[in-house]
C-alpha cells in the first residue's frame, strides 16, 4: 500500500502522465479523433498542471 497521501498523488500523476501519452500515440495514429482526444484527456491535463 501506500504510506502517505504524497505517494498516491505521485502514482496518480504517473497514471494520468501516461494515459495522456497513450490517447496522444492513438491520436497520432489516427485511431482517436482530435475531439476524443481532447474529451477525454482535459481533465487529465487540468490535473497534471496542478
Amino acid at each position: 500500500m501506500y504510506s502517505s497521501i504524497d505517494d498516491v498523488k505521485k502514482e496518480l500523476r504517473e497514471l494520468c502522465s501516461e494515459y495522456v501519452h497513450i490517447l496522444e500515440k492513438l491520436k497520432k495514429e489516427e485511431i482517436i479523433t482530435k475531439e476524443t482526444f481532447e474529451a477525454c484527456s482535459s481533465n487529465k491535463v487540468s490535473f497534471l498542471e496542478e
